[in-house]
């Protein structure tokens, strides 16, 4: 939501803003609702986008499964494998890039299906477009374009150079979304890589935590052990009767040899696995589950990633409704289904909303509640006068939304030139400066001290496993240039 409200509401708005490891579609499509002081404040204006992102997803899958199956009643048991998952429901509230990026994947999926039957070069085209669109929305969609780009030449009508042709012309579309990104970090930070080995990328913060607490992920260098806490991620967000009811989908996929091929860009969908695996024990991305060490909460929604996949592969146990028998045993294997699915959904709601794990990982896990995050909102809800306020940008999340500053009342290492200027001395419109512990405006003001002489320290607290916080106001007296 900072990231979507600073794109209109910052000292130097607009494309300046757009920073490195995010990548920035989903703050594009949040901006035009984030102005709304109510929507961003609230965090609706994303919510809203992620619930539609969601409620199109659903729609693909249901056409996924119910042309791969050929039946309706395929499609209705896709859909309830991903729309009756808790985890799901909430994330899809929420103002994350998953929903999009999910809707971005199963799109792609759904159009190299379409592709493999139709052959016709406009399909490849907005699948192209759809991959386009997830690449600059995260990551994995970046690992999904070779997987996509080879099944479309697999499955592609007519000769071999027209079937390379146009699993060509995918791979070109799509790839306009990297290559855009990786111009961008080269142009704004010097280094086309910033957002995989700069100074604020999951890999730097995990060489910074291992220099200052020599603590490892548990899954760092580990394949193995990286898929198994993939996999007990998903049995504590989508649940064990979904991924055993996938089991036998996928037996069943390969015990049908008629449909086999037909319904092989299923497998496109298990993709997000391969991906966090490796991202796991190569990646410095971490995930923490209650059921395995460190018995923690973190990052539990990207199983939720392969939602689509533990949704689809149960609708082909249902089979086509076009065989001339089974018609009763089809619509058993679906009662079956569905009532596992919903009672599994009971299940993980069976002590209420906040019981739902990644809800559990929200509670635990919000800046909101920290004591340091609480001790600013509250010295500014009594202190505040209107100044601009020095900080560091993502440090205070909560500050913003919950008094109502405006971004533009603030100076951050986002509004790239007028930070460049501080080491010479501070606008006179800086009436505040919040420090923290060894954050860029930290690091500034002990490299240049001078530069802060006209400020005195007013608040200092320090709180045990958050570190410390200062807060500093300008003295009256003789003011720097802007």
């Amino acid at each position: 939501m900072e990231g979507a409200r600073r794109l209109t509401d910052s000292l130097s708005p607009g494309y300046a803003t757009i920073g490195t490891v995010w990548l920035p579609l989903y703050h594009l499509v949040v901006a035009p609702l984030a102005i709304n002081d109510f929507l961003w404040r609230t965090g609706l204006a994303g919510s809203l986008v992620s619930s539609l992102f969601f409620a199109l997803a659903g729609w693909i899958v249901f056409r996924l499964a119910a042309e791969m199956s050929r039946s309706v009643l395929a499609g209705a048991v896709a859909l309830a494998g991903f729309m009756v998952c808790p985890n799901m429901d909430y994330i899809a509230s929420t103002p994350l890039t998953e929903p999009m990026a999910i809707l971005t994947s199963v799109l792609v999926v759904y159009g190299v299906f379409r592709y493999s039957r139709s052959g016709h070069a406009i399909t490849i085209v907005w699948t192209g477009l759809a991959a386009f669109v997830g690449t600059l929305t995260r990551y994995d969609g970046w690992f999904l374009l070779p997987f996509a780009a080879a099944y479309a030449f697999w499955s592609g009508h007519g000769s071999w150079r027209r079937r390379l042709l146009l699993a060509g012309l995918f791979s070109a579309i799509a790839a306009l979304g990297p290559a855009l990104w990786l111009i961008h970090n080269a142009v704004r930070f010097g280094n086309p890589l910033e957002f995989y080995n700069g100074p604020g990328s999951a890999l730097a913060i995990y060489q910074r935590q291992i220099a200052t607490s020599g603590f490892r992920y548990p899954t760092d260098g580990s394949l193995m052990l990286s898929a198994l806490y993939y996999l007990a991620d998903l049995v504590v967000v989508v649940g064990p009767w979904a991924l055993v009811l996938s089991v036998l989908g996928f037996v069943t996929w390969l015990a049908d040899r008629d449909r086999r091929r037909a319904r092989a860009a299923a497998l496109l969908l298990v993709v997000p696995f391969v991906f966090y695996v490796h991202s796991m024990a190569h990646a410095a991305v971490p995930i923490y589950i209650p059921i395995l060490p460190p018995f923690s909460y973190y990052n539990l929604r990207y199983g939720l990633e392969a939602l689509p996949a533990l949704a689809v592969f149960p609708s082909f146990l249902v089979g086509p409704t076009r065989q001339p028998t089974g018609g009763a045993r089809r619509a058993l294997t679906a009662a079956v289904v569905f009532a596992l699915l919903l009672g599994e959904a009971a299940f993980m709601v069976r002590g209420g909303g906040q019981s739902v794990p990644v809800v559990q990982e929200s509670i635990r896990n919000t800046p909101c509640k920290a004591k340091r995050q609480q001790a600013v909102i509250e010295f500014f809800r009594r202190e505040y006068n209107g100044k601009e306020i020095l900080m560091t940008p993502g440090e205070w999340l909560c500050l913003n939304p919950s008094l109502g500053i405006p971004f533009r009342k603030t100076l951050s290492e986002t509004d790239g030139k007028s930070w460049i200027k501080l080491s010479s001395g501070i606008p006179r419109e800086v009436g505040w400066i919040i420090r923290g512990t060894d954050d860029p405006v930290d690091q500034l003001m002990r490299a240049f001290p001078a530069a802060f002489e006209g400020f005195t320290l007013v608040e200092r607290d320090a709180y045990a496993g958050e570190g410390w916080v200062e807060i500093y106001r300008r003295r009256p007296g003789p003011q720097a240039p802007r």
